[in-house]
């Protein structure tokens, strides 16, 4: 992957251009957004929309940042900050998962950036750095919120700003797939990103459908289910008929961390035998993020997991929170901890749900539909979790109303191709337009 995206990476990395990273799942957009974090140096603040985005990025979240309150954001939102140092200091914002971040939170950090470094250029001069794919997470959106940011930014995706629209972005779409080769499965999945799929499609996918339940199909598969309490269920079912009492593991908790940041159960309950899935690579190489094990033998504060033909010694691994300050001896940006959350870095594996599936490669992958997809891009996100057509059951046929594409997500031309080709793309958003406010 680093020997294709080498000159995409170089040109990020050189040309200081503001950038909206994007691309299709499967094709490294998170091995290569950390190589730029790496890259980027002590003048740069990693943040994200949620607790758990933040966690997984190493970076804060950004109502945190910048103090904003969890509602509809206006003009009056952006404040004098007590981390002003901080803001007049970094010289780049990268924000991980920008797709959940509503236009009226873009606007804000661009009014609250002006503001706090006294500069009257799109995000007070910041250089911005934005990665996300429009096709699997959308903004969460309340019923009343949407008429407002339809009337006050033409909609709720990010790039609805006016800080977007002025900000000069460049866009890099990566194109190569590494987490598929099937061609006809590629195709099927680009039909399902577009919402379009034709009958050979449509007649590969009924091949594909089970006359397994999800629990039954957990034996054998990892199922995919929108509902939580689906997979719970079937999480619980399967570790109680294995047999004797399950042994549990406590996280150690301090400082300020979130529960709804928590990456695993903060009481894993586990047996000999159980199927778990690792959510964390491992820094020796042995595993990585989604890898799946068995566990093997339990002792007090760690556990022996099978993962392929060798077992491994696994304890508990520390998730930080962390929080940007300014050092004044080095006249720098940087990272403090204000929490963490100590667990094993694996959880039960039978069934995930889509929603935290988001990243992992599995080979043997069986989606529940359950009562119906019911959220922009997550047929997407199920599918697209899978290597191959061979190892993809389904509860049902697919039916024209589990995918939901919210058009609008796509809405941001025109482009203007500066380099096109079989791995990547890169274009120039839409010129600058609009009169920036105060």
């Amino acid at each position: 992957m680093e020997n294709v995206y080498a000159p995409l990476l170089d040109s990020i990395l050189h040309e200081g251009r503001n950038i909206f990273l994007t691309g299709r799942a499967g094709t490294g957009k998170t091995t290569l957004l950390r190589r730029i974090i790496a890259s980027e140096g002590d003048r740069t603040v990693v943040l994200a929309p949620t607790g758990l985005a933040a966690v997984n990025v190493g970076g804060q979240t950004i109502h945190s940042f910048f103090n904003f309150a969890p509602r509809l954001l206006d003009a009056s939102d952006a404040k004098r900050l007590r981390n002003q140092r901080v803001v007049r200091a970094m010289q780049t914002l990268i924000i991980d998962e920008v797709s959940m971040v509503r236009s009226d939170m873009m606007q804000a950090i661009d009014n609250s950036l002006r503001l706090n470094r006294g500069i009257r250029e799109p995000f007070g001069g910041v250089r911005m750095i934005l990665s996300g794919d429009l096709h699997q997470l959308p903004p969460v959106v309340e019923g009343e919120v949407q008429p407002i940011l339809d009337s006050e930014y033409g909609g709720a995706w990010f790039f609805k700003a006016p800080a977007i629209e002025n900000g000069n972005f460049r866009l890099a779409a990566l194109k190569r797939v590494f987490r598929q080769e099937d061609e006809d499965f590629i195709r099927i999945l680009n039909g399902l990103r577009n919402s379009y799929l034709d009958e050979d499609d449509e007649a590969l996918l009924a091949e594909r459908v089970s006359d397994r339940t999800p629990a039954e199909a957990s034996l054998t598969h990892v199922v995919l289910t929108p509902n939580n309490a689906a997979a719970w269920r079937i999480n619980q079912m399967r570790l109680a008929e294995l047999p004797g009492e399950p042994r549990e593991y406590t996280a150690t908790l301090e400082g300020n961390f979130d529960a709804k940041a928590f990456p695993t159960e903060d009481v894993l309950e586990l047996k000999p035998g159980a199927r778990i899935m690792m959510i964390r690579n491992d820094p020796q190489g042995r595993w990585v993020n989604g890898s799946l094990g068995t566990i093997v033998a339990l002792g007090e504060s760690d556990c022996f997991v099978e993962i392929g033909d060798e077992t491994h010694r696994v304890g508990p691994q520390a998730w930080e929170k962390y929080r940007y300050e300014f050092d004044d001896k080095k006249r720098s940006v940087e990272r403090s901890v204000v929490g963490s959350f100590k667990q094993l870095p694996l959880r039960l594996a039978y069934a995930v749900t889509i929603h935290k599936s988001q990243g992992l490669t599995l080979e043997k992958t069986y989606i529940d539909f359950d009562r119906g997809m019911f959220a922009h891009g997550q047929a997407y996100v199920a599918f697209s979790r899978c290597r191959s057509l061979e190892g993809l059951e389904l509860s049902r046929r697919l039916r024209p109303r589990d995918v939901i594409i919210d058009r609008s997500a796509f809405d941001f031309g025109p482009l203007q191709t500066v380099q096109d080709n079989d791995d990547f793309l890169i274009a120039d958003m839409a010129p600058p337009t609009l009169e920036l406010e105060g």
